[in-house]
């Protein structure tokens, strides 16, 4: 499972979609060691910040995040069949199998919603200096389409002309999607140059634009991306809608007009199904707390969204003049208002400094809006949960056993404020589930994380 991460990513700000967290590294350092509210230095850093934001925002307001999630949900419901009695996995299904709990099929959906993003091109190259010369469908999910393969012609400064065979997934139209919308917010919100990005993933849609449509404007290009991630196979959608945008355009009809009406028909079409899967996931979860809490406040943000979606499909190209309007100063209240109504994550901010050093990093919410304990802690239980089954996936749609697996540090390591992360360093380095054998009563998040995993019909675990 790979995070919206690259390399330039990397080094700034970065979202982990089914972990619902953004990190920010020590080079973007928001968060004062007092503990002072959050407080961006630039407008670029205020920008970055939205450009992860608007990733967790697509995890739960459109087609194709929801898609994934209600099948990872699945099959965290699914791997409950092979754990102890402290949620620990044996390797095997013990009251079911896989076919009856259908994680094959929740595994495809997350392979090819989750394709990770193709490498770079190598060098500094502007997307001017790039053109696609071929563009194909491929892969097959049930049928249709998952990526695509093009052909990239680079001139470089020199006049050397190259052609590399590169991807374009679902990854690619996502982080496109976002940094047309974090360039949009830097110009029109603050009269500021867009930052300088590599050409894939962040200008692949532009990029494969010009090649299919190549008069579309640029807010029309972005329109047609959003559109696209109201479909479980973005890139499939993304190619039809520039194509009838581009003739419409020839005609001299309003392709946005167009565009906006389809989608909402692409929603409604979609909506009883929506509903029903979002229900499912509701009703998986009977217990008020930990992992519960966090589900159904994600579901309830997901059916929020959808509602106002079918009423405003392109709202995030609103965020932008309700930026500007509020000015620089006021960002933090403005996103509070944002967070309230479409959604919130945790955040993380790092910090220079040894990899073993206790509470080096911290953990935070960004505003007000995420000011309740219990559900602070419940995202951080629902991280914990995810990291653990990530670890255990199979390609089959089986799971292997937690003593096959390799070791790998807590994602809380460098934050954690436990005394686990104190007395238990070690296993926290390295295989952080045996904190459910060393846990105080007050299990740290991980060991939460875990218990929520055990068998049987889900009821409150230590620690909710």
């Amino acid at each position: 499972m790979a995070d919206y991460t690259t390399d330039l990513q990397a080094a700034i700000a970065s979202y982990a979609q089914d972990k619902q967290i953004i990190t920010f590294s020590p080079a973007m350092l928001i968060l004062p060691r007092d503990g002072a509210r959050v407080h961006f230095e630039t407008v670029v850093q205020i920008s970055y910040f939205f450009h992860e934001w608007i990733h967790y925002l697509h995890n739960v307001s459109t087609v194709h995040g929801m898609s994934a999630y209600s099948s990872f949900i699945g099959l965290w419901n699914a791997f409950r069949h092979t754990t102890d009695e402290l949620g620990l996995g044996q390797g095997r299904f013990i009251t079911s199998s896989a076919e009856e709990l259908k994680t094959r099929a929740y595994l495809d959906v997350i392979w090819s919603t989750r394709r990770p993003a193709d490498k770079p091109l190598l060098g500094e190259l502007s997307v001017d200096m790039c053109s696609i010369v071929s563009c194909k469908p491929a892969g097959n999910f049930n049928g249709i389409p998952d990526h695509l393969d093009v052909s990239v012609e680079v001139t470089n400064k020199l006049g050397d002309v190259a052609i590399y065979p590169k991807v374009i997934g679902p990854t690619e139209i996502i982080e496109s999607v976002a940094f047309l919308l974090e360039s949009h917010f830097l110009v029109r919100g603050f009269n500021h140059p867009p930052s300088s990005a590599p050409v894939f993933p962040y200008h692949a849609l532009p990029l494969l634009a010009r090649h299919i449509a190549p008069e579309l404007d640029d807010k029309t290009v972005l329109m047609c991306g959003l559109a696209s991630l109201q479909s479980t196979l973005p890139t499939d959608a993304v190619i039809q809608f520039l194509k009838v945008c581009h003739e419409l355009g020839k005609k001299e009809k309003d392709a946005i007009a167009w565009l906006t009406v389809e989608t909402v028909q692409q929603l409604r079409l979609n909506e009883p199904s929506l509903r029903a899967g979002l229900k499912e996931i509701h009703d998986m979860f009977p217990a008020p707390g930990g992992v519960e809490r966090a589900v159904k406040e994600s579901v309830a943000f997901m059916e929020k969204n959808l509602d106002l979606r079918l009423d405003n499909p392109f709202f995030e190209l609103d965020f932008v003049d309700q930026i500007r309007e509020a000015d620089p100063d006021n960002f933090d209240q403005l996103m509070n208002r944002l967070m309230q109504t479409h959604g919130i994550c945790s955040c993380r901010q790092e910090r220079a400094g040894f990899d073993d050093e206790i509470e080096r990093d911290d953990l935070f919410n960004f505003a007000v809006a995420a000011g309740d304990d219990r559900l602070t802690d419940a995202r951080l239980a629902m991280l914990a949960s995810v990291d653990f089954l990530i670890r255990h996936l199979l390609a089959d749609g089986s799971f292997m056993a937690t003593a096959d697996l390799q070791n790998r540090k807590c994602p809380f390591f460098s934050s954690c404020r436990q005394s686990t992360r104190r007395d238990h360093a070690t296993d926290c380095a390295t295989q952080p589930w045996k904190s459910v054998h060393t846990s105080p009563p007050n299990p740290c998040s991980y060991a939460q994380g875990v218990l929520h995993f055990q068998p049987g019909e889900l009821k409150s675990r230590p620690g909710d």
